[in-house]
């Protein structure tokens, strides 16, 4: 949850372990002018932020047990880029929208070993990371022509304490949190980013599911709001 994000209004839901996705909801709050901001798998099932004041204009998602590659393709065509995905273990569920701070966008997957040098050619780029998503040790990463960013860097953790330490290392040297994913055994995933126009955003996380509707609601208090739900 981040501070100074843009985000006015937000409202968030999930469906319980092994239940389906919550369609008609997201079709009820898409009808009341709020988007998708933030999707994931969790031990609660599907978890859904959607908001007011993050720019979307329109969209549209997929959910499927395979890769949707030619709906991405069309929709890109129509002016929709990727702007959160997950894997739930079974289904693939990639939002595209129109009105995001992305102009192009690059996929690419593989091993993590095989990732890392295609993501420092795109760095070179000036494109950044802008989602992750693991699916039997295959990383999927979207990459995203941007001006949100002016720095990134990513790190890894096996241990819930080895995160903490690392990200608070980085939220010292103004670096915030813009992707999370855990492969499986406690390996986590953790992207990192310099927003250009809110080098000051404040943030804060939750990891586990005890606790969590309270965690959010006192942050809202705060002014924080959901920017990013890893699973």
């Amino acid at each position: 949850m981040s501070q100074n994000s843009g985000i006015g209004m937000q409202t968030y839901f999930y469906s319980g372990a092994g239940n389906s996705l919550q369609t008609e909801e997201i079709k009820k709050y898409w009808n009341e002018d709020y988007y998708i901001n933030a999707v994931s798998y969790t031990s609660l099932g599907w978890f859904v932020s959607m908001s007011k004041g993050c720019g979307f204009t329109d969209q549209s998602y997929r959910k499927t047990s395979d890769w949707p590659d030619e709906w991405i393709h069309e929709k890109a065509k129509s002016g929709y880029l990727i702007t959160t995905l997950h894997y739930s273990g079974s289904n693939w569920m990639v939002v595209a929208s129109k009105g995001s701070n992305y102009t192009k966008q690059e996929i690419g997957s593989a091993p993590w070993d095989g990732m890392k040098d295609w993501i420092k050619k795109w760095w070179n780029e000036d494109y950044y990371i802008t989602d992750i998503a693991v699916k039997d040790g295959l990383w999927t990463v979207v990459m995203s022509k941007t001006n949100l960013y002016s720095n990134q860097s990513y790190l890894w953790a096996s241990s819930q304490s080895e995160l903490e330490e690392k990200v608070k290392k980085k939220w010292d040297e103004g670096y915030r949190i813009t992707a999370l994913q855990c492969s499986g055994n406690n390996n986590w995933l953790c992207v990192m980013s310099i927003y250009v126009n809110s080098p000051s955003r404040g943030q804060t996380y939750r990891y586990g599911t005890s606790g969590i509707t309270d965690f959010i609601k006192k942050s809202w208090d705060e002014n924080y709001r959901i920017t990013y739900i890893g699973g």
